[in-house]
């Protein structure tokens, strides 16, 4: 018996205490009034901000090199607090909006509109299954488990297990729709076989890739993408669809992009393009709404030469100190 076997019924015990200790947090989330949950939900995130000292960094950081000159610390500062806040409130609304389907109430209907109610019924009457892309803006629990409900259940989510077993049981409970969940690690097999099943499959596109790329810029620098939906499309035919649910006051606006499949003869340059399509569409939508977007996620850690970003307090006062590269310059 190995050392971790020996340990492994500490380790449950000690992954299980933080569960408990996590559910008089995540519990209020639950049952309180929507607007009530997501205020708690805020207050979380703020709470967040006070001790994720490198994610604070690592916004800052962010800003500074996609914005420019124009981005000061003060008006960083400010941001970073706010996407905080939000994403808290984004932790909150998952939380809060999982009662709905629980329950079988279609009042979720009236919490969102469709920026383009055609291109939904669209997808909606399309038998084809597809490839959905979204990212860390606005919602993006609420995006997932709207889109489930549209497709009736119908569908897997590529989404990463959480180390903790009793936590991962509880955010899997949450996020009940989705058909199934794929792993992450080792998802493009899983993937493959169930869109060639007729299962639609839902990926979270906006994190760094590593070094493997490809690099399309996004906010005029190069960031790691993986390249997935794009070898998956051509690979099954599945049409490409990226979408959101964005904050407008307190409804979402359900945004949706499509591009048609690849070719299954689609080249390397083929999938570069596809990728940065996906990029391209999905900072327009970070743009209109820049705080609902994930800025502490090390987006562009990884660069191009193979060497990594990092974000100590000596790389905030030099990104402040220092004019910002011409190409995030002109993207501002």
């Amino acid at each position: 018996m190995t050392a971790r076997e020996l340990l492994r019924p500490v380790l449950l015990a000690r992954d299980l205490v933080v569960a408990l200790l996590a559910m008089p947090f995540l519990l209020p989330l639950r049952v309180l009034p929507w607007n009530t949950a997501c205020a708690l939900g805020s207050l979380y995130g703020l709470a967040a901000w006070v001790f994720m000292g490198e994610s604070r960094r690592a916004g800052l950081v962010n800003l500074r090199r996609a914005y420019g000159p124009s981005m000061t610390r003060r008006k960083a500062g400010r941001a970073v607090r706010t996407v905080f806040a939000n994403l808290g409130r984004s932790l909150a609304e998952g939380v809060r909006f999982s009662a709905f389907s629980a329950r079988g109430d279609s009042s979720w209907e009236t919490l969102y509109d469709a920026e383009d109610p055609a291109l939904q019924a669209q997808l909606l009457a399309d038998p084809r299954p597809k490839l959905f892309v979204t990212g860390h803006l606005g919602s993006w629990e609420v995006a997932m488990q709207m889109l489930d409900l549209r497709l009736g259940g119908r569908g897997a989510v590529v989404a990463r297990r959480v180390e903790n077993p009793f936590l991962d049981a509880a955010i899997r409970h949450v996020r009940r729709g989705g058909g199934w969940f794929i792993e992450k690690s080792g998802a493009v097999a899983p993937a493959l076989a169930a869109l060639r099943s007729g299962t639609s499959v839902a990926i979270l596109l906006d994190e760094n890739g590593g070094r493997s790329g490809p690099f399309p810029l996004f906010f005029g620098r190069p960031a790691s993408t993986r390249k997935t939906p794009a070898l998956l499309s051509a690979l099954t035919g599945a049409p490409i669809v990226v979408g959101a649910a964005v904050r407008r006051g307190g409804r979402f606006l359900f945004r949706l992009a499509l591009l048609e499949p690849l070719s299954p003869a689609a080249s390397p340059r083929d999938v570069r393009a596809a990728t940065e399509r996906i990029v391209a569409i999905w900072e327009g939508w970070v743009r209109e709404d820049p705080l609902q977007w994930r800025w502490i996620h090390w987006r562009w850690r990884t660069r191009p030469d193979g060497s990594w970003e990092s974000y100590t307090r000596l790389d905030v006062r030099e990104a402040f100190a220092s004019p910002a590269p011409a190409a995030a310059e002109a993207s501002a």
